[in-house]
């Protein structure tokens, strides 16, 4: 089903292998069998290999390697640090805040790597990972993009008039039709009205904005948890970070700005967020609530 294009190579070295078959056991996918006293593939495996890596990370003699589109034995990572306890991971989550003043110092490539190295480690519905992150650094760069998208903005809300949301209203729902009406259309009025003021209020003058989208085989919340991913990875560089919900919808509709940007046919934006250094600390965090936990 999986790796069509790019087939997957299984490879033992079989004058190391100690036959404790650790690797067979472990195979999400039963990709691997023991078979005339040695490892190796099974043929027409429904699924293939999943390159989730598990059986090079088990093997105790490091006599397997997975060869792939996304893996090889050189992404095999040694963990020697310990892990942090649950209260200072808990303090970071708490410390992170949706940030909407920046400094205008920029955000280094390095910098830049950090995060989308931790990002990566994202656990993803659709191995090998199908996720692609569009990385616009630099606050020229980010009002150019701001401008085009502001432009599309002021397009949109002049074709979805109230005339249009009634005649849509049966076909969209009542839900949708409140959700554009008191929420979408205000917003980009808004926008667009600040814009022409010379006010950024779509990326807030971050010097930086990431964009996560998908192939067409990508689960939808691939995209989403690696952005969140990534996120948490910046609160711990000094950074902050701000979703705007608007991007991926605006370049869904927009396709020569998708081609520009080097987001091809059938591939989907999922989300966005602006990054920087935060003009603004702060010294407390807020306490959120589910709107509901059941135990059933």
């Amino acid at each position: 089903m999986f790796n069509k294009e790019k087939p997957v190579e299984a490879i033992v070295d079989r004058d190391k292998c100690i036959k404790c078959q650790q690797c067979v056991e472990i195979c999400p996918a039963d990709y691997l069998e023991f078979v005339d006293d040695r490892i190796k593939a099974v043929d027409n495996s429904y699924f293939g290999c999943l390159q989730c890596g598990h059986c090079m990370i088990k093997c105790p003699e490091e006599c397997i390697e997975i060869k792939g589109e996304a893996i090889s034995g050189e992404d095999l990572i040694v963990i020697t640090d310990s892990l942090p306890g649950f209260d200072p991971v808990n303090t970071l989550f708490h410390k992170r805040r949706s940030i909407r003043k920046f400094k205008t110092r920029e955000v280094s490539d390095e910098v830049m790597e950090k995060i989308l190295t931790a990002a990566s480690t994202a656990p993803m519905g659709v191995p090998p990972s199908e996720v692609k992150v569009l990385v616009i650094n630099g606050a020229e760069k980010v009002q150019e993009f701001a401008e085009e998208l502001v432009d599309m903005y002021d397009k949109t809300i002049k074709a979805m008039n109230p005339l249009v949301l009634n005649i849509a209203k049966p076909f969209i729902g009542l839900n949708s039709h409140k959700m554009f009406s008191e929420f979408v259309i205000p917003l980009g009025k808004l926008t667009v009205e600040a814009r022409k003021q010379g006010r950024d209020v779509l990326f807030y003058n971050a010097p930086a904005v990431i964009i996560f989208y998908g192939t067409e085989i990508t689960d939808k919340e691939d995209p989403v948890i690696a952005s969140t991913y990534a996120q948490i990875a910046a609160e711990t560089l000094g950074l902050g970070t701000c979703i705007i919900g608007s991007v991926a919808p605006l370049l869904t509709q927009n396709r020569a700005l998708r081609d520009k940007y080097g987001i091809l046919k059938g591939e989907k934006p999922a989300t966005a967020f602006v990054l920087g250094y935060p003009e603004i600390s702060f010294n407390k965090g807020i306490k959120r609530r589910f709107k509901a936990v059941n135990y059933r």
